[in-house]
């Protein structure tokens, strides 16, 4: 589950504070998670910071998974980046968003056999079942995410 950088922040308190002397602290800290409202839909969209991240988040994920891969340096990526992230809060709950900054994750790449950037790949179930690459409209994006999702 994804949470808001502030509940982060609070559970890491509770989850690594130390035991003698704070005990009452981390539990009322640990009441205020339990009572948090949070009025923002929550999507999964998660950077991949290994292999074995990208085993256990995508390839292993019972939800359909848009996996983007980007660089820092690619202008259409940060183009693209605003919409696969506007897309996935918009059918939250059936999809999640990956993303993979191909500089740091070359096996990935060669593994997908990825050539050029930005590269939106549909994972679902472990397996590739659409792709494309490049900048496209909001529309090409809009039926990618619908043939993702019927599958």
């Amino acid at each position: 589950m994804s949470y808001k950088p502030a509940v982060r922040s609070l559970l890491q308190r509770v989850a690594t504070g130390p035991v003698m002397g704070r005990q009452a602290e981390n539990l009322q800290a640990l009441s205020a998670v339990r009572n948090l409202h949070v009025s923002e839909p929550l999507t999964e969209i998660f950077m991949i910071n290994s292999e074995d991240d990208f085993k256990n988040k995508v390839m292993r994920n019972t939800l359909p998974v848009i996996v983007n891969f980007h660089a820092e340096w690619c202008e259409p990526c940060h183009s693209l980046k605003p919409l696969l992230e506007k897309i996935a809060q918009e059918n939250e709950g059936h999809l999640h968003l990956a993303e993979v900054a191909v500089d740091e994750h070359v096996d990935l790449l060669q593994a997908f056999e990825v050539t050029a950037v930005p590269a939106v790949l549909g994972i679902h179930r472990g397996m590739v079942v659409e792709k494309f690459v490049g900048l496209v409209s909001h529309k090409e994006v809009k039926g990618f995410v619908e043939k993702l999702l019927n599958k």
